[in-house]
């Protein structure tokens, strides 16, 4: 059966009360049992031998045996007259006929019983009675442990409820983000232990929230990424079937068709190619590799990018070998110089160069193309933005969030920044690989 911290935790003591409780009684009666049995034998001793003294020294017709006792003894012990028949008379005869009388005890909370003969008469006396000093003494001690054992544990169960309440609260709170509530935050306590908690839920709510934020802008940007070229392809098939048209017509819509394809397969790759990365904690195979070889290569894989536009490179590589994804690093370089390639004016400048500094690689390609607005520097790498219509081209916005993301994996860093008097520079850093070299 399931049941509450907040019982659990008053069970909890309740349990350690009355097993304190138990042991602590229990030590009590072991350690004071003897003494109280001695002592109930040494009254019930000198009240014998008061009665002795009295019975000898009274008259017989004024003072019956029953007067003698009660003399003799007071409200704290229990008289009863027996016959000579009776079991404990018939048991203690021997001793009785010896001394006069016979005292035994028995218990853990010591009882001591004497049987005395006084003037032929028998008599019973209990050194226990409902008014005796050690049963009421015995009895309040009892109850006082009962009583502290259920106070407490009520104690208990205020308090608890009182100490465990930012765990209801963080449970309802836990349950709404269940429901899809992301903006729930709960009260941060001064407990140190449950202020942690608290800030690190109200942390993962904040984290929560940003993620369904990203994942709503990343349908809605793949949705409208998708949706337009699938509306031009829509479009110019309906066309292509009009049997009227121009052969040039025919050629130009079939290009238009084949270029929004390509769009739709490039967007579909570098999504795939992307949510892969993200997915990814390290960068994977690794081999040896120059570089600056590799830029090479790139900037002449795009090299009928930058002939269209006439555009004038300024190329100053330092040879350097590295160890990394072969694969992964061609993705850097070729999104960076295409983007570069892309928002530089006809007849403009770009400029790639790679050296060694003193704590790691770096790499910096620029262009004299529009600067990028403070504000919009950061959004850049996000995936989908393609900042201010100054720098929007047909891309689809995943490039640089690409580019971000593998140099992430490659613990280093990426940045870009407005360069003087136009133009931007972005700067890639990439950490010495020792291994292998």
């Amino acid at each position: 059966m399931k049941t509450t911290l907040q019982f659990k935790l008053s069970f909890m003591f309740f349990m350690v009360m009355l097993i304190s409780a138990t042991v602590s009684i229990s030590l009590l009666l072991l350690i004071f049992s003897p003494i109280m049995r001695k002592n109930s034998e040494t009254q019930l001793s000198e009240m014998a031998v008061s009665i002795s003294t009295l019975a000898e020294k009274l008259d017989e017709k004024e003072y019956t045996p029953e007067k003698i006792v009660a003399l003799a003894t007071n409200s704290g012990f229990t008289i009863t007259k027996v016959e000579n028949t009776d079991k404990k008379v018939i048991e203690s005869s021997a001793t009785v006929d010896e001394k006069g009388y016979e005292i035994h005890s028995s218990g853990i909370i010591p009882k001591a019983t004497m049987v005395i003969k006084v003037r032929g008469e028998f008599f019973v006396i209990d050194s226990f009675s409902n008014d005796s000093m050690y049963w009421i003494i015995n009895f309040v001690i009892i109850l006082s442990f009962i009583g502290c054992i259920v106070i407490g544990t009520i104690i208990t169960a205020f308090v608890g409820k009182t100490i465990l309440q930012p765990l209801h609260d963080i449970s309802r709170a836990t349950s709404e983000v269940a429901r899809g509530n992301f903006k729930v935050r709960v009260r941060v306590p001064d407990d140190i232990e449950y202020g942690m908690l608290a800030n690190n839920f109200n942390k993962m709510a904040v984290q929560l929230s940003e993620i369904e934020t990203l994942r709503g802008d990343f349908i809605s940007s793949v949705s409208h990424e998708f949706k337009t070229p699938l509306a031009s392809i829509q479009g110019f098939a309906k066309l292509l079937q009009d049997e009227n048209i121009s052969e040039d017509d025919r050629r130009e819509y079939t290009q238009i068709i084949i270029d929004e394809t390509s769009r739709l397969t490039k967007l579909s790759t570098n999504i795939l190619k992307l949510t892969k990365l993200e997915n990814q904690k390290t960068i994977g195979k690794k081999s040896k590799f120059l570089l600056d070889e590799q830029i090479r290569k790139i900037i002449l894989m795009l090299e009928p990018e930058w002939s269209k536009k006439d555009i004038e490179l300024d190329i100053d590589l330092e040879e350097i070998t590295y160890v990394g994804n072969e694969e992964l690093m061609a993705q850097i370089w070729q999104n960076i110089i295409n983007n570069a390639i892309k928002f530089t004016n006809k007849f403009g400048h770009i400029g790639v160069k790679l050296y060694r500094s003193e704590q790691c690689i770096v790499a910096k390609v620029s262009d004299d193309g529009p600067c990028i607005p403070d504000e919009k520097r950061t959004k850049i790498f996000e995936k989908f933005y393609q900042g201010d219509h100054s720098r929007s081209t047909d891309g689809n916005g995943l490039g640089l969030a690409l580019v971000q993301r593998v140099v992430e994996l490659c613990n280093g860093s990426v940045w870009v920044e407005n360069t003087h008097p136009s133009g931007v520079c972005f700067t890639v850093q990439l950490p010495y690989i020792i291994e292998d070299m």
